[in-house]
């Protein structure tokens, strides 16, 4: 018996190739990381874009809120 899921889009943004995806918690936030070597905080309540970061120029591959530091680690 297949898996039917009900799937509704929430927040869709262009952007280059994205790399890696975390959902905060306890805040209406998404990271996400992308080929270019940026970060991106997103709302996804409002779908605004909260923070961006240039880190590097080259692909970030991994990004993970710390809740209980108040963080955003971030690397390539």
């Amino acid at each position: 018996m297949p898996l039917r899921l009900d799937v509704k889009r929430k927040l869709s943004v262009r952007s280059d190739r994205v790399k890696c995806v975390d959902i905060h918690p306890n805040e209406p936030w998404i990271l996400v990381t992308l080929f270019n070597g940026h970060a991106h905080i997103y709302n996804h309540e409002t779908q605004q874009l909260v923070k961006t970061f240039e880190i590097c120029n080259v692909p970030v591959r991994a990004g993970k809120f710390v809740v209980r530091k108040n963080w955003a680690i971030i690397g390539s």
